[in-house]
């Protein structure tokens, strides 16, 4: 009863806990200032800015799941309570997260681009941001003493450099757990994080163009969980027709990994890996066939969902297949047809209808 009252007003919560500590902290600035605690200070103005994060990335368009400002909040919490540490655990926390926003910001630019992913560059770019960073928090609180014309002494340019060592460690850790999992590695917390990340940011992740070669190795693979192949889009391979039928089972594919956790789908391809392409749906070029599937998305998923999938022709010995990618998307998606709304779910390698109590548990355990 309690758990379900906390979860239902998370929000309100989390809200107001976040209001109360940014007043804490600001009257912790004025006093650090006032008394002179050059160091309660910088650490202070620490966890002001990774509070204040969150919102500085919603203006450029960018959410950030409420796990993540849960866990920023959580620690400024328990940081109180860390004494003598604080400042210590404060800046390698602060290592690193602003290590794992560079390591962030380096992947989603490779990702959005044709470039091949090289994780050395990565690896670089992504510790100069973060020092960077770090830099800059320096040397504002250099300019902020000679504004208040406070004395400068060696033991200042030693805790600067304790300060950016900390920044630093913080940075390549956080740096090595984002490089194991591009890998493919099950790293504590940051799976789920990511996960969340991307549904929330969908644009963000639009997936890199693949060569022939690459979607070959896919079809190798087989039909699984996050893989499907359809052989037609729309021409039904044995009366050699248009079959809205077919239209219909790609529609609960897509759905179907929309309401789970993502996959791929290809079209031209046979359930035994066999390449058809698809000109056997005698479109009368590419970009037609492009248009009649956005389109049967439009109408009958949704224009909304349309950026939880990418979708692209490629050639492949002599003839062409679409892929799609599909994200988990935020929220549920029906399939609507023929004045019905349909809900679909991917258990294994295949995509079933959920009905019923059955559908209700699933929505509810899945789209909080």
């Amino acid at each position: 009863m309690i758990s379900h009252i906390l979860q239902e007003h998370s929000g309100k919560i989390q809200t107001s806990l976040s209001v109360i500590i940014k007043v804490i902290l600001v009257l912790s600035i004025a006093y650090s200032i006032y008394a002179h605690s050059w160091r309660i200070l910088f650490v202070n103005l620490l966890l002001l800015l990774l509070i204040f994060i969150p919102s500085i990335i919603r203006r450029v368009n960018i959410e950030v799941p409420k796990e993540i400002e849960f866990i920023l909040l959580l620690f400024v919490v328990i940081s109180f309570f860390l004494g003598d540490l604080r400042g210590l655990v404060i800046q390698i926390f602060f290592g690193l997260a602003i290590g794992f926003v560079g390591f962030a910001f380096m992947t989603v630019l490779y990702k959005n681009s044709k470039l091949k992913p090289n994780f050395l560059l990565i690896f670089i770019f992504s510790l100069s941001i973060s020092l960077a960073i770090g830099s800059l928090s320096e040397i504002s609180k250099y300019y902020l003493k000679i504004y208040l014309n406070y004395a400068i002494d060696i033991s200042d340019y030693e805790f600067a450099m304790q300060s950016l060592s900390l920044v630093f460690l913080g940075t390549i850790f956080a740096i090595v757990s984002g490089f194991f999992y591009l890998k493919g590695g099950n790293i504590f917390l940051i799976n789920s994080l990511v996960e969340k990340f991307k549904t929330k940011n969908p644009n963000l992740f639009v997936e890199k163009h693949e060569s022939p070669e690459e979607i070959l190795q896919l079809i190798k693979k087989g039909e699984n969980e996050k893989l499907e192949f359809k052989s037609t889009l729309r021409t039904n391979l044995h009366t050699h027709t248009y079959d809205k039928n077919i239209e219909l089972t790609i529609l609960k594919s897509i759905s179907g990994f929309l309401n789970t956790e993502g996959g791929t789908l290809l079209i031209g391809v046979s359930d035994t890996g066999e390449i058809f392409g698809i000109e056997k749906d005698t479109f009368p070029s590419n970009d037609k066939f492009n248009l009649h599937f956005t389109n049967l998305v439009k109408e009958h998923i949704g224009n909304e969902f349309i950026p939880y999938l990418h979708f692209e022709i490629y050639p492949i010995n002599g003839k062409h297949i679409m892929k799609v990618s599909c994200m988990k998307s935020h929220k549920p998606v029906f399939v609507k047809y023929s004045k019905l709304e349909d809900f679909y779910a991917r258990v294994g390698a295949s995509t079933i209808q959920l009905t019923g109590s059955k559908l209700v548990d699933y929505i509810k355990n899945n789209f909080r």
